[in-house]
């Protein structure tokens, strides 16, 4: 079976001067790194990775920010058929802890700074193999670069097999609805993403993919992509700097752009006046939805034809849906539209049920129009969650006998077969009138013209929740009473709307690690409920 490793050699071996990696240096320059230096980089840690005993099957840590490094332990660690575990240090060190703990990786590969938070915050205790990546040594560990010399000169290493029932990589949620889980990833699944972000996106050899999100940036070289890493931390992606992702992007003649929702308003916001971007053909944004006019003013920087495509899906389907700019804008703004399935992705909408589902039967699909909770079945599914048997059982079923995924996400389908988004399902607020679906409620009132974003949350008990609007204004405006009024009069003219009165403002909602993007709605329910006790 081609694996994610096999396509980098298959790539180096017909283009190894293309360049593979354009990465940040000291004083402003870039560093190119070509498909085969990158290539022989992988083969060389591979053979030294399996000399110190990280081989089939070894779980291990991987907390390496996206250098060359990065690039070169992920690909090396799905050559000797490891398991990497990949943790978002922007969750937070108590999180991370708990995640590695969770996961208990047997290897531990990092830079000089996990490793001295490994030790001091007690992380993976059961890890007996250390690697350090960068130029920092660590003692007690086994350098990278030593690895290499040593692994080159070894002999090529013989196809691996993996495991029986081993995954090829863990990868952990953010935690932005609830504790972080670790996705267990297959090969197979692996590559039907690559495989379909290549055809969804016509990507391929001769692109330039400017990458603010290093998973999205690891699927660059198996693509056969020049992948161009911006200045910036990846675990802040709201504070990206407009002008160097302008630079980065111009100087490389990025043709594509994958970043957060929160990257792109950066980038629409604060872009130089004048800034043109006339490489970039199409922008990828994931991880929540990307309101229109974040869209509309990162279209002002692009050429004429160019789109801005908002795929939707999770960490544990990835992609499922997808939709343009091209058509998205032209279709009524009455909410959030992520697009039709994409190929060999099935979705059917379910009435929300709590507690596991073994079987997906007929009569729990809901009507044309209706709101019901997202299930989709095809090979970009991951197949459970580590060390996590409960939300394995909670989360997947059978569906015609194949494997199938609750999303935990809400939305409607319309005639034309595209979803509509309408939240999560933990995030509905239950109230005597019927249910409140967040994401279209925020959607009407989002639509004030002082007002940059709101969320829906309840306070009161669970079948009988106190609708409430928390409202994040735009710079210069303040949630005045007369503002207040206005607010309340687009909720009174919406039937969605309807039963909210009370509206709260708050000077920057809180929201996830990793994108920057997806609000924090248990946070604020808390916040409220203790504004207004």
């Amino acid at each position: 079976m081609t694996t994610l490793d096999a396509l980098l050699a298959e790539h180096a071996a017909a283009r190894s001067e293309d360049v593979a990696l354009v990465l940040p240096a000291p004083f402003g320059r870039t560093r190119r790194v070509t498909f085969g230096e990158l290539a022989r980089r992988v083969a060389d840690a591979a053979a030294g990775l399996l000399a110190v005993g990280i081989g089939p099957g070894t779980r291990t840590a991987l907390l390496v920010p996206p250098t060359a490094d990065f690039f070169v332990l992920a690909y090396a660690l799905l050559r000797v058929r490891a398991v990497p575990v990949v943790v978002d240090p922007g969750i937070g060190l108590a999180r991370v802890r708990s995640c590695l703990n969770e996961a208990a990786p047997e290897a531990f590969v990092g830079i000089a700074k996990a490793h001295l938070a490994r030790r001091a915050l007690r992380w993976c205790p059961d890890a007996l193999i250390a690697v350090t990546a960068g130029a920092v040594p660590v003692p007690g560990t086994h350098s990278l670069r030593r690895l290499e010399r040593d692994g080159s000169r070894r002999r090529a290493l013989p196809p691996l097999p993996r495991p029986d029932g081993a995954p090829a990589a863990i990868l952990f949620t953010s935690g932005s609805t609830g504790p972080p889980k670790g996705v267990e990833h297959h090969d197979d699944g692996l590559l039907a993403q690559a495989d379909l972000v290549r055809d969804l996106y016509g990507l391929g050899p001769g692109d330039v993919s400017l990458a603010t999100f290093p998973p999205f940036a690891l699927f660059g070289p198996a693509l056969g992509m020049t992948t161009v890493i911006p200045r910036m931390d990846p675990t802040q992606p709201a504070k990206v700097v407009p002008a160097r992702l302008v630079r980065a992007a111009n100087r490389s003649g990025a043709t594509v752009m994958f970043g957060s929702p929160a990257v792109l308003d950066r980038l629409g916001r604060g872009a130089p006046a004048g800034t043109t971007l006339p490489t970039l053909r199409q922008v990828i944004s994931a991880g929540a939805p990307v309101p229109r006019d974040v869209q509309r003013r990162v279209l002002d920087l692009l050429p004429p034809g160019a789109q801005v495509h908002t795929p939707y899906g999770a960490t544990e389907a990835l992609p499922v849906a997808t939709i343009g700019s091209d058509e998205l804008l032209d279709l009524p703004d009455d909410g959030i539209c992520v697009g039709r399935p994409t190929p060999g992705v099935d979705v059917t909408l379910i009435r929300p049920t709590p507690g596991p589902i073994a079987e997906l039967t007929a009569s729990m699909q809901v009507g044309p129009g209706e709101v019901g909770e997202v299930v989709v079945r095809g090979p970009v599914v991951s197949p459970a969650y580590a060390e996590r048997p409960e939300a394995t059982a909670a989360a997947k079923l059978r569906w015609d006998g194949r494997l199938a995924h609750r999303m935990g996400d809400l939305a409607s389908a319309d005639d034309d077969g595209r979803l509509w988004f309408a939240g999560r399902v933990a995030h509905v607020v239950h109230t005597v009138d019927g249910p409140l679906y967040s994401v279209p409620c925020e959607e009407v009132l989002n639509h004030h013209p002082a007002v940059r974003r709101t969320a829906l949350v309840g306070i009161g008990p669970e079948d009988d929740r106190t609708p409430v609007a928390v409202v994040e204004m735009l710079p210069g405006s303040r949630l005045t009473a007369e503002v207040a009024d206005e607010l309340r009069g687009l909720a009174e003219a919406d039937p969605r709307t309807k039963p909210i009165r009370t509206m709260l403002e708050h000077p920057g909602l809180p929201v996830d690690p990793r994108h920057n993007s997806k609000i924090d709605r248990e946070a604020l329910g808390r916040w409220a409920a203790a504004e207004l006790s």
